[in-house]
């Protein structure tokens, strides 16, 4: 399993979003349940958020 740094860095080297990845993330910030409820003009802040929980930079 990778952790969460991994995670990160793998989203920034990203040319578009990965959902896998991204919900990866959440689950590690034990945010799952909002990243399966977010849309198109939330997940963004649910994403940061789960990076901000964790302490890593997704940008």
């Amino acid at each position: 399993m990778k952790n969460a740094f991994e995670i990160a860095e793998e989203i920034r080297s990203a040319d578009v979003y990965d959902a896998d990845l991204c919900r990866e993330l959440c689950e590690a910030a034990g945010m799952e349940a909002e990243w399966d409820a977010a849309d198109g003009d939330n997940f963004e802040a649910v994403l940061e958020a789960a990076a901000e929980k964790l302490g890593v930079e997704i940008y």
